[in-house]
């Protein structure tokens, strides 16, 4: 019997992460129920806070707990001495490594990891599963260009299947030459079921536009209070020009990467919150789904809170700022024009207001595509599960 270890989670304070292990685990119980289920992650409290507590166990990164011991010690020398920084990232993968054999097949679902300028953890997990002869599997990936160095060449070469979740990725890796088992299939995350529950005090089912945002909007050429102000005005564009509701929905809590204080900046600036909404409470991914559902258009900065409008037929803009923001448009929409917005090139409130517009405006339209697009969508992600069982 092989055992699946899903590996590179970095912990449900992203209810995004929670939402690609949640998916991936159905997707792979739907084609396979008979493995022992592993699952390591970054932060285990987070992960058994949200009730992502199915696996046979979850196994926490030792993230250099010990601090005084031996083995630490001696891979700090070697990164301060020598420069040399593989020891001490191995030490805070120990755990991961007891994991990997001949007879695990071991999954690296963080989606986006491969996007970000350190990669060297990602390499050496990588290795090591080989050399242990473990089947490694890069799931429902997205890269970006601009960080595909030679290294990061050799590290993708070197997995048995490759899964991109967006065409722009997919495409990529075929020109790179990358091609041996490269396949292209939707985000887990568009499986994740959602929970009911008791909707948010002024929450108006349907008539409500929920916005979520993040820190990367910062990522535009303004100051962050004209950042904040671009919002704050969108927002109450919407109040004066339409009967909605606004939810501002929370979708990252960790402390170094949290929606809620970029929310609460938002929030308090309002002249009046009559109609406007802040969630505070800490959902996890499957109740903001439920959520999310419920409104009736929406605006997103994390994927994944966009990825659970799309997936529940919600008209929706996304505030795009990569690769995978672009890529999941394209395959939905066939292009990601007026339904994604660069954060990074936002300057003028006439750009963001009339992003809005165009939502408003397209709103059956849109809905009615995704109606009719999503349900063979949603079952290509759980499709993926096949690949999968090739190997088990």
């Amino acid at each position: 019997m092989k055992k699946i270890v899903l590996y590179s989670h970095g912990g449900s304070g992203n209810r995004g992460c929670e939402a690609i292990v949640r998916g991936t685990r159905k997707i792979i119980d739907y084609t396979e129920k008979k493995h022992k289920f592993y699952l390591c992650s970054l932060d285990k409290s987070e992960d058994l806070s949200v009730g992502v507590s199915t696996f046979n166990e979850t196994i926490e990164y030792s993230n250099y707990i010990k601090r005084y011991s031996l083995d630490h010690i001696i891979a700090a020398a070697n990164r301060t001495v020598f420069g040399n920084v593989d020891s001490y990232v191995s030490l805070a993968q120990k755990n991961l490594y007891k994991m990997f054999n001949k007879d695990t097949i071991g999954i690296s679902i963080g989606g986006d990891n491969y996007c970000y300028s350190d990669s060297k953890w990602l390499y050496l997990s990588n290795k090591k599963a080989k050399k242990k002869n473990t089947i490694t599997i890069l799931w429902g990936c997205s890269l970006e260009e601009g960080k595909m160095d030679k290294e990061m060449m050799e590290d993708l070469n070197s997995y048995d299947l490759i899964i991109a979740r967006e065409n722009i990725t997919y495409n990529l890796l075929l020109d790179k030459g990358i091609n041996k088992n490269t396949k292209l299939y939707p985000d887990p995350a568009f499986q994740l079921d959602y929970e009911v529950i008791d909707l948010p005090k002024n929450f108006r089912k349907k008539n409500t536009i929920g916005i979520n945002l993040s820190p990367y909007i910062f990522k535009s050429k303004l100051p962050k209070n004209e950042v904040i102000d671009l919002y704050v005005k969108l927002i109450e564009h919407i109040i004066k020009t339409t009967d909605l509701h606004v939810a501002l929905i929370p979708h990252v809590f960790w402390v170094h990467n949290n929606d809620l204080e970029v929310l609460n900046q938002v929030y308090s600036r309002l002249n009046t919150t009559n109609r406007v909404l802040l969630i505070k409470e800490k959902y996890n991914s499957k109740q903001l789904k439920y959520i999310i559902s419920n409104c009736r258009m929406y605006i997103g900065a994390r994927t994944h809170s966009t990825i659970a409008a799309y997936s529940s037929c919600v008209p929706t803009l996304v505030l795009g700022y990569s690769v995978k923001s672009r890529g999941i448009a394209r395959d939905i929409f066939g292009s990601e024009r007026d339904t994604v917005l660069p954060v990074q090139k936002l300057t003028r409130l006439e750009d963001l207001v009339q992003a809005f517009e165009y939502i408003r405006e397209k709103e059956e339209e849109l809905r009615n595509h995704l109606v009719e697009f999503m349900p063979n969508y949603k079952e290509k992600a759980l499709l993926a599960g096949d690949e999968i069982k090739t190997f088990i």
